[in-house]
């Protein structure tokens, strides 16, 4: 029979090791906290505030075989959707929230994983600001759910527009507020929509297949009135990145980082 002591202290050490597994699980628990069904409806996701430094090192991994997928959701999410180094290690996220996480990495798939080449061939003289959610009045009060980029050249027609990935048309002609504008949607479900166009490189139809690098049109001002209108703005290409997600049919993200991501991968054009 065990002495009184002995069984105090194994009583003890029963205690101390529950603690421990309850301050363990506590700790993972809040690791994984960030995570939830809806992440990828929240103002912090649709930022897409991912650096370029980071991108790199991502597709850097990705060229080794690793899923850059599965890098970019935990390095978001252990970032706290701004985040500053990658992560790389998914196994809490799997354990505890494994459909919250797979349902994320689909949504930043849609973004990211077919991105080829920045929208405008030749680059150098292309500028664009972060005015993501900047106050619009056209068409009543607004916000602005995209990216502009403007060229050096003002003059409309001069500059190609080409598709930034794979994909297909799926819609095409004129709107009032984005004037002939072109959506592709890609492979892995983002909707790429390309607006203000002053003409189309050809007569597109919807469901026709497009390559990245394809020429679908030419940088302009039209828009903001019946088919035609021009001239309402200075020339440019609204650029805007939609997902869809389990309750928003057409969810726009911010694109400035992504445009970022890509001032590398610039398709050479002799204007």
């Amino acid at each position: 029979m065990k002495s009184p002591w002995k069984r105090y202290l194994l009583a003890w050490i029963f205690v101390l090791l529950s603690v421990a597994a309850l301050f363990l699980l506590i700790r993972e628990r809040s690791r994984v906290s960030v995570l939830k069904m809806d992440s990828c409806e929240q103002a912090e996701f649709r930022e897409q505030c991912l650096s370029p430094q980071l991108y790199t090192q991502l597709k850097k991994l990705e060229k080794k075989g690793e899923s850059i997928s599965d890098l970019l959701t935990v390095t978001m999410l252990d970032g706290g959707f701004y985040p500053e180094r990658l992560s790389r290690d998914k196994s809490l996220y799997l354990k505890y929230k494994r459909e919250e996480f797979f349902l994320l990495r689909s949504c930043y798939e849609a973004i990211w994983s077919d991105l080829v080449y920045f929208p405008i061939p030749g680059g150098g003289d292309i500028s664009y600001e972060d005015s993501w959610l900047a106050p619009r009045e056209y068409g009543g009060d607004r916000l602005h759910e995209g990216t502009d980029l403007f060229g050096l050249v003002e003059t409309s027609g001069y500059y190609p527009v080409i598709s930034m990935t794979d994909g297909t048309v799926e819609k095409v002609g004129w709107l009032p507020l984005g004037g002939y504008r072109i959506g592709i949607r890609a492979p892995h479900g983002g909707y790429f929509y390309y607006a203000h166009l002053s003409s189309y490189d050809r007569d597109f139809s919807r469901g026709e297949q497009v390559e990245a690098g394809d020429i679908l049109g030419y940088m302009g001002n039209t828009g903001y009135g019946p088919e035609g209108t021009m001239g309402q703005f200075p020339v440019h290409l609204h650029l805007g990145i939609y997902i869809r997600t389990p309750s928003v049919d057409e969810l726009s993200v911010n694109p400035y980082w992504i445009l970022k991501s890509l001032e590398k991968s610039i398709r050479r054009y002799t204007y």
